[in-house]
């Protein structure tokens, strides 16, 4: 097989299986948060991020079945980052948002907390953007007479910025249903009429809640280690004084 035909092979791969099906799930990440399902807005957000950075790296033929990266969006970005042909630009409040879902977007079975961080729609939409806008292959356009823009000026207006033949530009430009969950309040990929500052006080959101196995400590551990799947993570966690039978009000 020559390397164009392998390269076709997987640039097909990269844009319907992993960048098309992390837009959906980037979109009801976006529904989730504004129904209050904490859950299952960091589930979509962690696996979004997860099918974006697996999208970059399946572009330059990287594998990523060899490296154990599962749903660890943190070991992902290291690696994308280390990628030559590219530069993220990610800002640092990104960085500490790939951080955060890493550690809570897995929780969906509710073992441990559900954490909301403030600012956690807008740090999803920054930093889907940010990673999204690698997610393609530039020899794919070559001789369609489209214009690069520059980094500097993508940032500045980040919508007006599109991914040729991407699925949230369908979505923007033909109005599909889920336009007005993606659009609404989105500086990234909306068309709003409010200032970044005033649709992140919009989303002033904090809020913590406590898992079931939090108020029986060790002892609803002990029972439901023989019948359901705990995680690594969640086994650890168990192995703190903290949970040995001690009720979380008492914490």
């Amino acid at each position: 097989m020559s390397f164009d035909d392998k390269q076709d092979i997987l640039n097909e791969y990269a844009t319907r299986s992993l960048r098309y099906t992390a837009d959906q799930d980037y979109i009801s990440a976006r529904t989730s948060y504004k129904a209050n399902l904490i859950e299952p807005f960091l589930w979509s957000s962690l696996h979004a991020l997860e099918k974006y950075l697996k999208t970059i790296l399946i572009f330059h033929a990287m594998p990523i079945n060899k490296k154990g990266y599962g749903h660890n969006i943190k070991k992902l970005l290291s690696v994308v980052e280390n990628v030559s042909t590219i530069n993220l630009r990610l800002p640092e409040e990104s960085k500490i948002f790939i951080r955060y879902i890493n550690d809570f977007g897995k929780n969906r079975y509710f073992e441990t907390e559900a954490f909301l961080d403030t600012y956690a729609l807008d740090n999803l939409d920054e930093t889907v953007w940010y990673i999204r806008r690698q997610c393609y292959d530039i020899r794919e356009y070559e001789g369609r007479g489209l214009r690069e823009i520059s980094p500097e000026i993508q940032e500045n207006n980040p919508k007006n910025y599109k991914i040729p033949d991407g699925f949230l530009e369908k979505v923007v430009k033909d109005k599909l249903e889920s336009y007005h969950y993606l659009a609404l309040n989105n500086w990234f990929y909306g068309e709003n009429e409010y200032t970044r500052a005033e649709i992140r006080k919009k989303q002033n959101k904090f809020s913590v809640i406590n898992p079931p196995l939090s108020f029986h400590g060790k002892r609803a551990f002990d029972v439901l280690k023989d019948y359901i799947y705990i995680s690594p993570e969640t086994n650890e966690l168990f192995k703190d004084v903290k949970y040995q039978g001690v009720s979380q009000l008492d914490l």
